[in-house]
């Protein structure tokens, strides 16, 4: 449980988007905070979630009751989001 903890603290944060032309120039944002609460914002809109980490992934779970995986490479967040793609953040 420690170890959990150690890595939640590390990877809190906020995080932008990468710059990547498949991203065509939208900048998403996400904020992780320490206590496991998130936010995902785009322009005007933004969305709360839960989030963790088990097994070097980041795993969101939205309001609906519905779970995207992550994959964490250092500062590097990736994540595949159904329908939109996928999403590079990088911690500022």
């Amino acid at each position: 449980m420690m170890l959990s903890c150690e890595k939640k603290n590390e990877i809190a944060g906020k995080y932008v988007t990468a710059n990547d032309m498949t991203q065509k120039n939208i900048v998403a944002y996400l904020e992780l905070m320490p206590n496991g609460q998130g936010t995902w914002s785009i322009e005007e809109d933004s969305a709360s979630f839960y989030w963790e980490v088990r097994k070097e992934k980041i795993w969101l779970h939205t309001k609906s009751g519905g779970v995207i995986p992550g994959t964490i490479d250092g500062d590097t967040l990736t994540i595949d989001l159904p329908g939109m793609g996928v999403h590079r953040f990088i911690k500022r």
